[in-house]
């Protein structure tokens, strides 16, 4: 994990963060292994360490949309993420969503449910 991210996380959020991460992976359909010509990739793996990287990475002020801050003069700068969905709003969640097309249950479930009333 990355230990600049999780410096300030105790180890308790840390262990919660990786236990819902696998959780989440396992419902994405993620399969445990896959072959390829080079060899075996651990994609279960893969998408847990992203996932929990990435709701590490969107409860500091990265999360929040701030991408700049200035102590004398009081001056913060956000960024616009209102168009790009949650997983996009970090390298690690679009590194997870790129997981979750080639590897998880993305093409055989919609993760957009409607619902009629």
């Amino acid at each position: 994990m990355d230990s600049a991210l999780m410096g300030s996380l105790s180890d308790d959020v840390i262990n919660q963060l990786i236990a819902s991460a696998r959780l989440m992976a396992i419902g994405d359909g993620f399969p445990q292994y896959v072959t390829s010509v080079s060899g075996t990739i651990p994609v279960l793996d893969m998408a847990t360490q992203y996932m929990a990287l990435h709701m590490a990475s969107i409860q500091g002020k990265t999360g929040k949309g701030i991408v700049m801050e200035k102590v004398g003069e009081l001056q913060r700068q956000y960024a616009n993420t209102s168009n790009l969905g949650w997983l996009n709003s970090s390298k690690w969640g679009q590194l997870y969503l790129w997981l979750y097309r080639k590897y998880g249950d993305a093409g055989s479930r919609s993760r957009v449910t409607v619902i009629e009333h």
